[in-house]
Order: structure tokens, then C-alpha cells, then sequence
């Protein structure tokens, strides 16, 4: 599933590309919340997304997908990614707290290595294993930092059972789409892509309309807008076009690992405002980064780490080998 020209990009600057703008958009996010409840921020980013995707379509050379199969596909992987991913995280945040929420989430490269060792027989050298571990660590030592309100009993419990069904979802998804692309089930990058944001924004809906008043949103204010388009443009369409194009390249576990960065962009965003973290979070990113670093290090390679054929059958040049 990679285009010709996403096919010349090397994986790690499509990887940076994607944590990149994850990593922003918990600052984006914070801004549109000024604005608007959760639940619209969540609807309109993926709406935004899939709407500015279906006008680049032509220009892109696209085809929007007409096999039930590939449309069963981009509906496992639009309600994990997309619906699952950003409501649970949402609901999380409400009812478990921010520091939860992220940490949960950040679980996902977890269940991803599982998943991919079940559905693809994809094994794990001891070494990757512990840098997902040390990454994991760095990102608990980040949240943990900064320290925010929780929720308590029957609330806090749901909150939980949200954020780890986002998780699950967001990690089985990354796994479907390497899965297609090692089995060479045959699809059209952005149409596919657009087609799993359809879905996913479809299966947002309900959550749009009970995560409170969506009728409160402040059409008119600029910053608003601003925020929405960062979302959609570039936490959404540009970033998960990148992601899925990695996962046609490399293994579920190596890409997934990544996952850990976008804390570590965030706080360096921060700095870059002026506002210097304490010792504890610095920490925290350093030892992501390391954590990262392992998990990509030439050693961590395992003998299922070969180069796949893409499931782009114009873009066979795109295939990445390991180091």
C-alpha cells in the first residue's frame, strides 16, 4: 500500500513525519478545546480528513476502493485507528484523567507485537522486547511528571476500559495493515486510506452527539479552524498516510515503537515556546528516544524482518530492506 513517490521516502522520515504531527496535536488539541467539546474536535478532525483527501484523490491518482473485501478492510481498520483510537482516547481523558489516558494508550505497541505474532508469525528478539519496554518507561516517566486530576470509582473504571479498547483497536488496526501487506492483498494507498477515514469518521458519530454539547462549538472563532485544520491535514491525513505506508515496510513491532515519540515532541515543542521542562520529564524523553533507538538498532533485526512485495503493483521499487 505505498503510492510511487511514498514509495522514495525512507521509512524513518516517514515515521518522524507521523510523530511529528501526533506529538503537535496535543497542543492543537488544547486550543480547540476553547472552542468546542471533545466530541466535535474528535468528529471534525477525521471528517476534515476525509473530506480534503476525496478532493485530492484525482490529483493524487487514486481510485477509491470498489472490492467488498478491500471495504471490509478499510472498516476494521477505519473503526480501529480512527474511531476506537481517538474516542477511547477521548473518553479516557474525561473520565480516567489526561496522565492515564496517555500512558494506557501508549500500551498499544504491546498488543501490536502480540497481534502480529499471532496473525503473521512475527516474532520479537529479546532486544526490540526491551526497548519497547525502556520506551514504554519513558514515556510513563513523562505523564507521571506532570502530574494531573484522575477520576474515581465507577467513572474512572470506564475511562480505563475506554482508553485500553482505543489501544486494542489502534494496535490491531497498524497489524491489518501490515497484514495486507504481506499477504499482497492489493489496494490503492489513498483510496484505501480514505476510505478506512470514512468509516472511522461514520463510527465517531455517537460520540460526537454524547460527549457534550456539540451545538456549544464556536463556529466563527479562527483559532478554532486553525486547530481543526492542523488535526485533520496533518495529525490525520498526512500522518497516517505516512504510518500506513511504514507498516507496508516494516515489521508491526519496529514501526510500532515509534508510537512512544510523540510525548517527546510535544515537550520538545514546549521548550521551543520557552517553557523548560523540570528534570523528571527530561528524563522521561531521553529515555524514550533510547527506548526507540533499541527497538531500531541493527541487532533487534529478527530473521521476520525481510522486505515485503508492497500491495502497490506500480510501486515495486518501494520495497525497504533491513539494514
Amino acid at each position: 500500500m505505498t503510492s510511487s513517490f511514498m514509495g522514495r521516502i525512507p521509512v524513518p522520515i516517514l515515521l518522524g513525519i507521523t510523530m511529528f504531527f501526533w506529538g503537535a496535536a496535543f497542543n492543537a488539541t488544547d486550543i480547540a478545546f476553547d472552542y468546542a467539546p471533545a466530541g466535535m474536535i474528535t468528529f471534525l478532525r477525521a471528517l476534515s480528513a476525509t473530506v480534503v483527501l476525496l478532493i485530492l484523490i484525482p490529483v493524487l491518482g487514486g481510485k477509491i476502493p470498489r472490492s467488498r473485501r478491500i471495504w471490509f478492510f478499510a472498516l476494521l481498520v477505519g473503526l480501529g485507528s480512527t474511531t476506537l483510537s481517538l474516542t477511547g482516547l477521548g473518553l479516557g481523558t474525561q473520565y480516567a484523567g489526561p496522565a492515564v489516558a496517555a500512558v494506557l494508550l501508549n500500551s498499544a505497541p504491546f498488543f501490536a507485537v502480540l497481534f502480529a505474532r499471532i496473525s503473521l508469525n512475527e516474532r520479537i528478539k529479546a532486544l526490540r522486547g526491551i526497548g519497547l519496554v525502556v520506551g514504554f518507561v519513558g514515556v510513563v516517566i513523562i505523564v507521571l511528571s506532570n502530574p494531573t486530576e484522575t477520576g474515581s470509582g465507577g467513572d474512572f473504571v470506564f475511562g480505563v476500559a475506554a482508553v485500553m479498547i482505543g489501544a486494542i483497536g489502534y494496535a490491531a488496526s497498524s497489524v491489518i495493515v501490515r497484514y495486507m501487506s504481506v499477504r499482497e492483498i492489493e489496494t490503492d494507498l489513498w483510496g484505501f486510506t480514505w476510505a478506512q477515514f470514512l468509516c472511522g469518521t461514520i463510527g465517531i458519530i455517537p460520540f460526537m452527539l454524547l460527549s457534550g454539547d456539540p451545538w456549544s462549538t464556536e463556529w466563527s472563532a479562527p483559532g478554532f479552524w486553525g486547530a481543526i485544520a492542523f488535526l485533520g491535514i496533518g495529525a490525520q491525513l498526512i500522518a497516517y498516510v505516512c504510518f500506513f505506508v511504514a507498516l507496508a515496510r516494516w515489521p508491526s513491532g519496529r514501526v510500532m515503537a515509534w508510537s512512544f515519540l510523540p510525548p517527546v515532541v510535544a515537550g520538545v515543542i514546549e521548550i521551543m515556546r520557552g517553557n523548560i521542562p523540570g528534570a523528571v520529564t527530561l528524563l522521561g524523553m531521553a529515555v524514550a528516544i533510547v527506548g526507540v533507538a533499541i527497538v531500531n538498532h541493527p541487532k533487534a533485526e529478527g530473521a521476520d524482518d525481510h522486505p515485503v512485495a508492497t500491495i502497490d503493483p506500480d510501486a515495486e521499487h518501494a520495497v525497504e530492506h533491513p539494514e
